[in-house]
């Protein structure tokens, strides 16, 4: 008796099984469907919900000590490390698929190591390209509610062991907003955050210092360069009929009660405010072209003197002349 009422569950829960899973003679085999379109289709409801969520799974695979494999149509999760590879030359492409027409290919992995975006022959680590139209942009963000200015996107590199390198983007360590490189050297401190600065307000760059002020380009060190090229006004004005060209004893009076030229800084300005390259030329171009106006002026006198004095030897010898002439006479 007993034999027989365990026959009957047993028909009875095939046959309520088989109302949801079926095996048809093509060898296909169906798990939540009548019809399957594939050697294994697995049909349900809902999703894993993007949590560990054994009991959403579609499929889930287990090694009976702990370790689960979950999935569902758009989700796939491991209980421990997932290992993804292939014994090919690349190891994973990602692509977007169509229904009809080629598959293209956005992202693959090679087996050693290259990364390709954009592109299925990566030339190195990483190699983004946008092929033959548009941008390749690249693009690191942090701080996006704009509520902590201690986060933010740098990229560091490194190397020798993590002894020199490169830190570049932006930290409080720049200033706050402020895009810089910096770099690194562990036996010397670290990095230096004011080797190249720019405030990405004004745009200023700052070369030794963070705080490049209102200058277009603020260097705290000297500068080596074969030519500097500025572009200010000139001093061609000192040559206009109407300039006030200061007389020699306005210079002279000047210098002694002040102890510098006319419109030139003194010692005690150029050390607290620098010297302005285009605007000190200016000066001293505007010096060099009234000392040459004196100089012109000099010279006309010299020329009005030599002339007087060829005058006044032409006058002696004619009275010499007239001297020896009238004592002859009278001899």
């Amino acid at each position: 008796m007993k034999l027989i009422i365990s026959f009957l569950v047993c028909c009875l829960a095939i046959k309520s099984v088989a109302q949801t899973n079926s095996f048809p003679n093509d060898g296909n085999v169906g798990v939540g469907t009548l019809s399957p379109q594939a050697k294994l289709q697995v049909n349900s409801t809902g999703t894993i919900g993007g949590y560990w969520n054994p009991p959403n799974s579609y499929f889930t695979l287990f090694d009976g000590s702990g370790q689960h494999l979950i999935m569902d149509t758009n989700e796939i999760y491991g209980s421990h490390t997932l290992h993804i590879g292939s014994m090919g030359s690349d190891v994973v492409r990602f692509r977007t698929i169509f229904s009809s027409g080629l598959a293209e290919d956005k992202m693959i992995i090679k087996n050693n190591g290259f990364v390709g975006v954009g592109t299925n022959f990566p030339l190195g680590m990483l190699h983004v390209t946008s092929g033959t139209s548009g941008d390749a942009v690249f693009r690191l963000e942090a701080d996006t509610d704009n509520n902590n200015e201690s986060d933010n996107p740098i990229i560091q590199l490194r190397q020798d062991g993590d002894i020199i390198g490169i830190d570049l983007g932006f930290s409080e360590n720049f200033g706050e907003n402020k895009f810089g490189i910096a770099p690194w050297n562990s036996t010397q401190g670290g990095n230096r955050w004011d080797a190249f600065v720019m405030d990405t307000g004004t745009g200023n760059i700052g070369i030794g210092t963070s705080s490049p002020g209102s200058w277009r380009l603020a260097v705290k060190g000297k500068i080596r360069a074969e030519e500097i090229k500025v572009e200010t006004g000139w001093a061609d004005y000192v040559f206009e009929k109407d300039y006030d060209l200061p007389t020699l004893d306005e210079v002279e009076r000047h210098i002694r009660e002040k102890g510098h030229l006319i419109n030139i800084p003194t010692a005690e300005e150029v050390e607290a405010n620098g010297v302005e390259l285009g605007e000190m030329n200016r000066l001293l171009l505007e010096k060099v072209e009234e000392l040459t106006l004196y100089i012109l002026e000099q010279q006309r006198q010299i020329e009005d003197l030599e002339a007087s004095n060829r005058r006044i030897d032409l006058l002696e010898e004619k009275m010499n002349l007239l001297l020896n002439h009238s004592g002859n006479e009278k001899n």
